[in-house]
């Protein structure tokens, strides 16, 4: 079973499990008539690069709106952050996010990945970014070629990609 087809299963069965979840006590208002249930930013990183120490980042996670009485994912996600190149050369140090979502009724899981890179030779470049509905958060850091986007072997499945938020259900 290829990874992402267990990802589906295993969140089709939390979307299962989750009915009776309490969502967090913590609230930061109201939104259609719900709580909206915030969690304290969570703190992630530093990471680098599997091999060697070409890029660095770090940064945190602010889930908002984690009901899990309708589906197992945060209302809303931020991650926000910094990624660093530490290389002297040609090379870019890449922070690449694997996001899921789930749709509205709570039936598919969508992977997307948000980019992020910076050429510049240990100065940190400062990123934030908004999901709806994440289920879950993976990150993967390299350091190569200067491109508009990471090639394939740094959006690979490999153990590289470390798990940075799930959603508790």
């Amino acid at each position: 079973m290829s990874s992402s087809a267990a990802f589906i299963a295993m969140a089709s069965a939390a979307t299962l499990l989750s009915a009776g979840a309490p969502a967090l006590a913590a609230t930061t208002g109201e939104q259609g008539g719900q709580q909206i249930a915030a969690a304290p930013a969570l703190a992630w990183g530093p990471y680098f690069t599997p091999a060697a120490r070409r890029a660095k980042t770090l940064g945190t996670i602010t889930p908002i709106g984690e009901n899990h009485e309708t589906l197992p994912s945060a209302a809303t996600l931020t991650v926000s952050g910094t990624v660093s190149d530490l290389t002297r050369g040609s090379a870019c140090g890449w922070a690449v996010f694997g996001i899921a979502t789930i749709n509205a009724a709570g039936t598919r899981v969508a992977w997307t990945h948000h980019p992020v890179r910076t050429c510049t030779f240990r100065t940190a470049k400062k990123f934030s970014f908004t999901y709806h509905r994440v289920y879950q958060v993976d990150l993967k850091v390299c350091s190569e070629r200067r491109a508009s986007k990471p090639s394939i072997q740094c959006t690979a499945g490999n153990p590289a990609w470390r798990t940075l938020y799930t959603s508790p259900h």
